[in-house]
């Protein structure tokens, strides 16, 4: 019986799973995880690709293992340092639109190549939304020509972005949410009181790694505050102001991929916002996610009408579509905020 050391919370189905294909031998050839941002699947796909090449070590060197990863035999040793020979981790090229078809025929070259250490080769790729059309084509390739001993670990925010012809070929993973109170436990775990526990959980909504995020960096939970305070404040101002308020929020960014990036983090926050009035408009107090700003979002469910929330609840939803092809971020914005 193989013992997994995976320090990743709330996906017990998910690690089930694929802690039963490495005990039985079963890899797939690629799999593809889908979900939310900071739900794990970095942290998950970093300890499978670990447990992977670890036991294949010892099972080469005929050694007993405790539990995978083990963290100390030369290839768990040299994946951690990145410079495991047989692991290729594809990324954007900084100040790039998209990865590109370039990118990945040279991963393409990496996979069909021997192992150098006559172990598996695996590949990474974290942010498949920045794959573009051409890349993903050429990504079809390697799907549809696996070699033995590859695995392919493709994850993506959002498949709508990908093509259906990679998601057909991928043994998909769908994230999910992670229990409020699973995350409360972890969090007291790590040391927080139970009143930063109770605003970190609730303000996640399921993100478990934010939660761990804006426990680990208070900085980071006060710049969330601000930024919250801000959008409240939209819809106490004129429009006049809150052009003005967009454009100095703005001006900070050099180019629109810059804006982009900011705006699509950005509006998830206005949503859970918009969220939590409706919430509130309901009587269900217990599910609000900003508990920080109560009594604010409750006098703002007095004043708006249930229709005008759900009207911007949709036009976020379809500016965060319309962000992800690249539209002018500044436009889209100025139409949102004549709409508050």
């Amino acid at each position: 019986m193989i013992n997994f050391n995976w320090p990743v919370i709330g996906q017990e189905k998910i690690i089930k799973f694929l802690q039963k294909g490495m005990a039985n031998n079963k890899l797939a050839h690629a799999y593809l995880f889908t979900g939310s941002q900071h739900l794990g699947k970095k942290l998950l796909a970093d300890n499978f690709i670990a447990s992977i090449l670890c036991y294949d070590y010892h099972q080469q060197n005929k050694l007993k293992i405790k539990e995978l990863p083990c963290g100390e035999c030369a290839f768990c040793q040299q994946l951690k340092k990145k410079i495991h020979p047989d692991v290729y981790f594809l990324n954007k090229e900084q100040d790039k639109k998209n990865i590109t078809v370039e990118q990945v025929r040279e991963m393409q070259k990496l996979l069909y190549m021997a192992s150098f250490l006559n172990s598996y080769k695996i590949a990474l790729i974290a942010q498949a939304e920045d794959l573009s059309e051409s890349a993903q084509n050429a990504l079809l390739k390697i799907l549809e020509e696996p070699k033995s001993k590859t695995v392919l670990l493709i994850l993506a925010k959002d498949i709508n972005y990908l093509l259906p012809t990679i998601i057909s070929r991928c043994q998909q993973i769908k994230f999910n949410p992670v229990a409020q109170d699973q995350i409360f436990k972890h969090l007291i775990s790590l040391g927080a009181s139970r009143e930063q526990a109770r605003l970190y959980a609730a303000l996640a909504n399921g993100k478990i790694g934010l939660a761990i995020d804006f426990f680990h960096n208070p900085v980071l939970f006060k710049e969330y505050l601000t930024k919250t305070e801000q959008m409240l404040k939209i819809f106490k101002i004129n429009i006049a102001e809150r052009f003005i308020l967009l454009e100095t929020t703005l001006a900070g960014f050099t180019n629109n991929n810059a804006k982009i990036d900011y705006w699509q983090q950005e509006l998830e926050s206005w949503q859970l916002i918009l969220r939590d009035i409706l919430i509130i408009q309901n009587s269900l107090e217990y599910l609000v996610t900003n508990l920080h700003f109560k009594d604010e979002l409750a006098d703002l469910a007095k004043q708006l009408p249930v229709d005008k929330l759900i009207t911007l609840i949709k036009q976020i939803k379809e500016i965060k579509k319309y962000l992800a092809y690249n539209i002018n971020p500044s436009l889209a914005m100025e139409n949102l905020i004549l709409n508050f």
